[in-house]
């Protein structure tokens, strides 16, 4: 019995330091390009809402373009002034950072985009792709968004394969491509907003339900919602 006793006290142990040894190594190992998103440039993590350590309506545009020129994400990136919207591009292959300020010198708009038809529509027409540094960041998930910053307030499912997760009063707004009917943790993202206010509600913003199918999002919608 008392031999019985040391096994299982001695098992017991052992699955306490290999958890503790689990759990050590994840804590120590570096943070995804995705987890970047949402640090300073030296990695630590920025008050949210933010992005690159800037917060929209918050931090000056200058303060803004400063940040970027030293992330991780964004610094190796070819940057190039927009005119037409007062803003900033910082592009790499298949990535583009957008920038915006207003009047006052003030951040109103972030935008991170990864889908390559509207990166090309961003980009100069004589632009070269072999000129472009190759960006760290190169996908994202809704798992990953998800987790990162929490469950979001509404979830908007437009026509085709096209989805968006709104964080209301966070001013954040992702965009992801579906592979089928589900919201699926793996559905990659595609652009990234951040605005200096938040979203008003709209018949079109479903609540959150978490990763689940089309149908129940639409089952919970109201004959006069609909």
């Amino acid at each position: 019995m008392h031999r019985f006793s040391r096994n299982v006290l001695a098992l017991a142990a052992c699955l306490v330091l290999m958890f503790s040894a689990a759990i050590i190594v994840q804590r120590l190992a570096p943070p995804t390009p995705f987890a970047l998103l949402f640090t300073m440039p030296d990695g630590t993590p920025c008050r949210r809402p933010c992005l690159f350590g800037a917060r929209a309506g918050e931090t000056s545009y200058q303060e803004t373009l400063d940040l970027l020129d030293r992330h991780p994400l964004t610094r190796d990136l070819a940057r190039r002034e927009r005119i037409s919207t007062a803003g900033m591009l910082y592009e790499g292959v298949e990535l583009i950072v957008e920038v915006q300020g207003d009047a006052w010198g003030k951040l109103v708009q972030i935008s991170l985009h990864i889908q390559p038809n509207y990166v090309q529509r961003l980009r100069l027409p004589n632009s070269s792709l072999h000129a472009l540094p190759h960006a760290l960041l190169k996908s994202g998930s809704m798992g990953e968004t998800v987790a990162a910053i929490g469950a979001p307030d509404y979830v908007r499912l437009d026509g085709g394969r096209d989805l968006r997760l709104y964080y209301q009063f966070d001013g954040l707004t992702f965009y992801f491509a579906r592979r089928n009917e589900r919201l699926n943790p793996n559905d990659a993202l595609t652009s990234l907003y951040m605005y200096a206010v938040p979203f008003p509600e709209s018949p079109s913003l479903l609540a959150w339900s978490g990763f689940t199918s089309s149908e129940r999002y639409y089952a919970r919608l109201t004959p006069h919602s609909r």
